[in-house]
């Protein structure tokens, strides 16, 4: 950095000395002490071939021949640019105007205005002292080592065969918070690709057959985007969202990340791909989970949860197939499937038009209230009728109700949290001319058919062919315990058990008599009937989730039907009884464990110092 006063600058080993003003006045006087020689200079605007040509001839032993542009300078030997520029016919001015133009593409792509770029010249050097490269890119330049030279200095390669230069020049605008794991040589090549398309060349990945391989990929089962060696590959992915989503992805990209706090950079691999996924979401506004997890790009259960909390709707559209001549649009939402509003309402009706169920949906509140009404919702269906389902964006069930059509409903009221990101399914045998749903804010209503799903999303509803799981649930319920029979007689017993717990929730529980199954059921109690008089049955219970994952069953419970002749007395709050003797009541047995004079309190029988329930057999 210059000092205020003089500075002395020293080259002991030769070449070009540039001076850069930060500052928007003052100026730099420079006085050459010792050496130096007088370098060709062409300016963009003041300059002419022939004066190029005239300057080569009047100094045929300078060191280097400089051409310099609006926004690019070009340093070579004298040789070379004899050779290659003068030699290929090209007109220095044109191929400065090209070269400018390809830099302010590569701007845009980065999202940088005219105003916004780095005031240095993106440099292209002939370099000479380092054979084992061909080209590449460092601070404030590109480099290009010997004969490289001749895809900057000749106009028809820079157009045409430019890959190179384009290639590099990317380099210099690469972003580092999703430059994560082998993809410094692979992100750079975006610019290139805009470039080659911007010049109407033909492009790189299918010239070169790279599609194919990519779609080979992409067929098999485990995939590891990490594990791609094949750098052009990797390209497609990131080509295919410009193709998906228009020459705005990338610049707004670029600014997203440009606009974040320093805080909020990340600093690790994985967790540059996991902002990336939700950057490239919040760009498209569209969750591209999908797109990602099929590269192979493998967002965690955060990443997933924070893209659908965005509330946009999920990719469906198979763009990771789209090509340079045959791009795939995204399925945008169409404008029938979006509910805008806050307040919606369902109504599940069954026989005689009875409404069994009523659910309230606030969005602004991110409350959803839940109403059964008592009866038999439809006594000709012995089977599920109607059900109601909230899932949260971590994929946890947190509300999930089965209504069968010939059972006797309870009434049921409940209040569940619903936020953006989560998922409401509705299903109604009969929904077509039974089911409604009206979205309150205008009054607006429809049928909803045999099935309906919802996203709840920033605008209000909207319509989905699925429920996206972060992650396939794996996990059983544990083993339900505290099985034991009550209201016991000689064909008939009532089976009850603790709950089951459930990382995502608890859907059923099955019952099994003698190893087989005999029911399916939703709560915590079964009564079991038309059974054998004074014979003994073996019972067991299994907890069952959303996903199918069944629990470990029971530990067997033994019962034995009475005898049609076996009864007991009816328990006397005010009765003195001994250890050991039996009463009924309720419907349960219990035996006295110590010897006790009733004082006429009923809750007495409950207590465990004075009675257990025990199971008859």
């Amino acid at each position: 950095t210059l000092k205020p006063g003089i500075n002395t600058i020293q080259s002991p080993n030769g070449g070009m000395i540039y001076f850069y003003n930060k500052q928007q006045g003052g100026t730099i006087r420079t006085t050459i002490t010792a050496g130096g020689t007088t370098t060709p200079f062409f300016e963009l605007g003041k300059h002419t071939k022939q004066d190029l040509i005239n300057m080569l001839d009047q100094y045929p032993n300078a060191h280097a021949v400089e051409l310099k542009g609006e926004r690019v300078l070009i340093t070579a030997s004298p040789a070379r640019v004899k050779k290659y520029l003068l030699g290929s016919n090209t007109d220095p001015v044109q191929l400065l105007k090209k070269m400018d133009e390809a830099t302010r593409i590569q701007d845009k792509v980065a999202g940088l205005s005219e105003e916004q770029v780095d005031k240095h010249y993106v440099h292209y050097v002939e370099e000479n002292h380092s054979p084992d490269y061909y080209m590449y890119a460092t601070s404030y330049r590109t480099a290009y080592v010997g004969d490289a030279i001749q895809y900057v200095l000749d106009i028809n390669k820079f157009i045409t065969d430019g890959w190179g230069p384009w290639h590099e020049a990317g380099h210099l605008r690469q972003q580092s918070p999703w430059k994560f794991y082998n993809m410094t040589e692979v992100q750079n090549n975006i610019y290139s690709l805009s470039v080659e398309k911007a010049f109407n060349q033909p492009s790189n990945l299918e010239k070169s057959g790279i599609y194919p391989k990519a779609f080979q990929y992409l067929e098999q089962g485990n995939k590891n985007y990490d594990e791609i060696s094949d750098v052009f590959v990797k390209l497609v992915m990131l080509w295919q969202l410009q193709l998906a989503y228009g020459e705005d992805f990338y610049p707004k990209l670029h600014q997203l990340y440009r606009d974040m706090p320093s805080s909020e950079l990340p600093q690790t691999d994985e967790n540059k791909k996991q902002l990336f996924m939700i950057s490239a979401s919040k760009v498209a506004k569209q969750n591209l989970i999908p797109f990602f997890e099929k590269w192979g790009l493998r967002p965690n259960n955060d990443t997933i949860q924070k893209v659908a909390a965005l509330g946009y709707p999920i990719l469906t559209a198979e763009i990771w197939k789209g090509t340079d001549s045959n791009p795939i649009k995204p399925d945008m939402p169409n404008v029938n499937n979006i509910l805008e509003g806050n307040q919606f309402a369902w109504s599940l009706k069954g026989i005689s038009d009875f409404e069994f169920a009523k659910i309230n949906f606030n969005k602004s509140t991110e409350e959803m209230q839940v109403d059964l009404k008592a009866g038999v919702p439809h006594h000709y269906f012995n089977e599920t009728y109607a059900s109601i389902k909230v899932q949260n964006a971590s994929g946890k069930v947190v509300y999930n109700k089965d209504i069968y059509g010939n059972k006797q409903q309870n009434a049921e009221s409940q209040k569940v949290s619903v936020k953006v990101g989560d998922y409401i399914e509705l299903t109604h045998l009969e929904g077509v001319h039974r089911a409604t749903l009206t979205n309150v804010d205008n009054s607006k209503q429809e049928s909803f058919g045999k099935k309906a799903m919802y996203e709840v999303t920033k605008e209000g509803l909207k319509k989905v062919n699925q429920i996206v799981n972060p992650k396939p649930d794996t996990e059983a319920p544990t083993q339900p315990q505290g099985l034991y029979a009550s209201n016991l007689t000689s064909n008939s017993v009532e089976l009850k058990w603790n709950p089951s717990t459930d990382n995502v929730g608890v859907k059923e529980y099955q019952v099994l008599r003698d190893g087989q199954l005999i029911q399916t059921v939703q709560g915590t109690t079964f009564t079991d009937q038309n059974l054998t008089v004074n014979k003994e049955y073996k019972y067991a219970v299994k907890a069952v989730d959303a996903a199918g994952n069944t629990s470990i069953q029971s530990e067997i419970l033994l019962v034995k039907t009475k005898d049609q002749n076996v009864s007991y007395e009816k328990w006397d709050p005010k009765k003195a009884y001994t250890k050991g003797d039996k009463v009924e009541h309720q419907g349960t047995v219990y035996e006295a464990v110590q010897n006790h004079q009733g004082n006429g309190d009923p809750n007495w029988i409950f207590a465990l110092s004075l009675w257990k329930a025990i199971t008859i057999n």
